[in-house]
């Protein structure tokens, strides 16, 4: 019994043993974590961190706040400038290619018409050789130009391209009608006359209504108004006036034909011609009219009068044709310009 009472007395000494250890361990181990605990607390502190820290509290954070808002309203608006911006480029190339594809069309328009033009154009030209050509056939005749060895067989030709106009003048016109080539249907004259004697004859004639009109003066005026080209001048402007005013046709004033030094008994101041023909260009600038000249083919040989100022049938051959030419009388022939009477 005693023996059973000290092993059980002795089981529950060691059992008390092994709690106080365990309480002794787990003292132990409470204070070593106590320990780190407090040493982690009273660490060193980083006082830049502290610094930033407390520079944080003196923020105006509604400003900063603000500012953030502008500053994302700013990228905002760069970026809807900027879609705007390629949304205009992006217009403008548009609109360049647009105005691109109607200049193009406006190019291969135009150049259609101009093809259609030269197509109409060279087609007239053809019908109007044709019709030259054939109205030519059994002439020494050439369209446009003059020929020399013209004979009387030339001269229905001549008349019939003179149909459409009349010559108004002096008796250098009326040498035309005297050689034959041009008969009074064609000319009108009235011999030894100046401007201002010849205006109600020549007003008289405006009636006749023909489309072209060429006066042949200034010879006799040199002498009448003597050799003052500013009263010519007066008058010869004063007379195709009348006359437009009557008749709305184009006029023509041919220069005053050249006279060689043989002339000087009988038209002592024919050296005052480029003078008198000065004005007559000018009246031609006053009035519309058109100067037209002769005197390339106004050879002296050609003259066969007694004062050797009037011109024979050779010269008024060559005469009509270069006339024909300046007036465009070809042209009305070939039914370009007025129509044939």
């Amino acid at each position: 019994m005693k023996k059973e009472y000290n092993e059980t007395l002795h089981m529950l000494k060691f059992t008390i043993g092994l709690l106080v250890a365990a309480l002794v361990i787990c003292g132990a181990a409470f204070f070593l974590s106590t320990r780190e605990t407090s040493a982690a607390v009273n660490a060193p502190v980083d006082m830049t961190v502290v610094e930033e820290l407390m520079s944080l509290d003196d923020l105006d954070m509604p400003a900063v706040i603000a500012e953030m808002s502008s500053v994302g309203e700013s990228r905002d608006e760069s970026v809807r400038e900027s879609i705007a911006e390629s949304v205009r480029e992006s217009r403008s190339v548009e609109e360049s290619i647009y105005a691109s594809s109607l200049e193009q069309e406006s190019i291969e328009q135009s150049v259609a018409e101009s093809r259609f033009e030269s197509s109409v154009a060279e087609s007239s030209s053809i019908e109007e050789q044709e019709y030259l050509d054939s109205f030519l056939v059994g002439s020494h005749l050439t369209a446009r130009s003059v020929t020399y060895d013209c004979d009387d067989t030339d001269i229905p030709y001549l008349r019939r391209l003179f149909s459409n106009c009349v010559v108004i003048g002096n008796s250098r016109a009326k040498n035309a009608v005297d050689c034959g080539i041009m008969s009074e249907n064609e000319v009108k004259y009235q011999s030894g006359v100046s401007v201002d004697v010849i205006t109600p004859f020549a007003l008289q004639v405006a009636y006749m209504y023909k489309p072209k009109t060429l006066f042949v003066m200034g010879l006799n005026d040199i002498g009448h108004y003597d050799g003052s080209n500013e009263r010519f001048y007066q008058d010869y402007l004063s007379l195709v006036r009348q006359y437009q005013a009557i008749n709305p046709g184009q006029v023509y004033l041919q220069e005053i034909l050249p006279c060689p030094e043989e002339a000087r008994p009988y038209f002592y101041r024919f050296f005052m011609i480029p003078d008198f023909n000065a004005r007559i260009r000018q009246v031609c600038e006053e009035t519309g009219a058109i100067y037209v000249s002769a005197s390339d083919y106004a050879d002296f040989k050609y003259i066969n009068s007694e004062d050797h100022a009037h011109y024979g049938k050779e010269f008024y051959f060559l005469w009509a044709q270069t006339i024909a030419t300046q007036m465009h009388l070809w042209e009305d022939l070939a039914g370009l310009g007025y129509e044939i009477n």
